[in-house]
């Protein structure tokens, strides 16, 4: 994007990207900004993320609050990772054709 955009624009860009939980790699490359601009930018917005929000996001699965202290004692004391975990408390399905 070689055109400059007006306050408005960027705005509405970041809010929409957040809203729509776009990476946050592709909200900066829409507006043309480094990734720390574009935190500094939806923090005075009120739009950021919280860590559990963004935690969520990374993993791409939700995990409740009944099953989240047997989640994290896999993770931590089981040492497995993270969709391994979730397979285990069925909170995810198996892919069936992966290897």
């Amino acid at each position: 994007m070689n055109t400059k955009l007006n306050s408005e624009d960027r705005r509405k860009i970041i809010l929409d990207g957040y809203g729509n939980n776009e990476p946050l790699k592709d909200i900066s490359a829409k507006i043309g900004c480094s990734l720390g601009s574009l935190k500094v930018a939806a923090s005075k917005l009120g739009c950021t993320r919280t860590p559990k929000e963004a935690a969520e996001f990374r993993r791409g699965f939700h995990v409740p609050e009944n099953k989240r202290q047997d989640y994290y004692r896999l993770m931590i004391t089981g040492q497995y990772k993270a969709r391994e975990c979730a397979l285990m408390l069925g909170l995810i399905k198996e892919q069936s054709g992966t290897k």
